[in-house]
């Protein structure tokens, strides 16, 4: 397992984390982020982004493989990309020669220190944000050709309004068992039932059987709805929709959680064994592994 450094340099991370999401979901933030569209916001916040990356430049503070600012759509944190790596290795047995799917790549934060560890691996990222596919293509995939990045022209209400595709129709572009390792972070906490459902067996379609599935969910169980009653959550998933919960009525892929009783059944259903959960602090625990709700399973057999 990860050393004692690891350790606390993740939990101090868990930590932030969760105080950021705590600032964004007071109330006067939470109206504004519900009533403003999120490209509204975006532009609204960009040219704050900009001007701290001119100041990075001046300075000579950021790395080739550090995206810049602006482009950053889902508030990352640096050392996120670490502390999952070391989750891949301790939880998923990852080793340096298996070929990896990332869904819901971003700007690269797990791609840049993935890239370190799978010498003789390779590495597929996909996400639906053309801006940071082209930063990572543009500045990964040179120095790591065996990582490769592309745009998956997916509909997502709050990320991509104008996507082609439903989640529940998208056919991932590999072909079956090809992966030893899937992971998706923050992917399935934006995804209603049936999209999630889809997304699963197509997890299950590229996995090798033996082959290693990890993604990051928020999850009901009696611990977490008393962490949400006596506002210690991050989130409050106040608004039940068909087999799902939400805290954003508006958008509710803004924020989705899930009964945890129905994540083993789920993965059943597509051959996929799931170990116990590793509970977060975005509830209001105070034994956690990570900020999100960590889910690992192993592919079993064909479907």
């Amino acid at each position: 397992m990860a050393t004692e450094a690891l350790k606390d340099a993740a939990a101090e991370l868990t930590q932030r984390k969760l105080a950021a999401q705590r600032r964004r979901s007071s109330w006067a933030l939470s109206l504004f982020r519900r009533h403003v569209p999120f490209w509204w916001r975006r532009a609204l916040y960009t040219p704050y982004l900009l001007a701290l990356d001119c100041a990075d430049l001046v300075r000579g503070g950021r790395n080739a493989l550090t995206p810049p600012r602006y482009l950053d759509f889902a508030g990352n944190f640096p050392g996120a990309g670490q502390e999952y790596v070391d989750y891949f290795k301790d939880l998923c047995g990852l080793q340096p020669n298996h070929r990896v799917l990332d869904m819901g790549c971003g700007i690269g934060r797990v791609a840049v220190p993935l890239a370190e560890y799978l010498t003789a691996g390779s590495y597929e990222g996909l996400d639906i944000v053309p801006s940071g596919i082209r930063w990572c293509q543009k500045n990964i995939t040179p120095k790591y050709p065996r990582f490769r990045f592309q745009t998956v022209d997916v509909y997502n209400k709050m990320y991509n309004p104008g996507g082609r595709f439903r989640s529940a129709d998208y056919r991932f572009p590999f072909s079956d068992g090809e992966f030893d390792l899937v992971f998706l972070i923050s992917v399935f906490t934006h995804l209603l039932p049936s999209d999630l459902e889809h997304y699963v067996s197509e997890v299950s379609r590229v996995l090798r059987p033996g082959g290693k599935c990890l993604y990051t969910t928020f999850l009901l169980d009696d611990e977490a709805r008393q962490g949400m009653e006596h506002g210690k959550s991050a989130f409050d998933f106040r608004y039940k929709l068909p087999g799902c919960w939400t805290s954003d009525p508006v958008t509710p892929e803004t924020a989705v959680a899930y009964e945890e009783s129905t994540v083993a059944p789920l993965l059943g259903r597509y051959s996929l064994k799931a170990d116990p959960t590793h509970f977060g602090a975005w509830s209001g625990r105070t034994s956690y592994l990570s900020y999100g709700d960590i889910v690992t399973s192993t592919k079993t057999s064909s479907p």
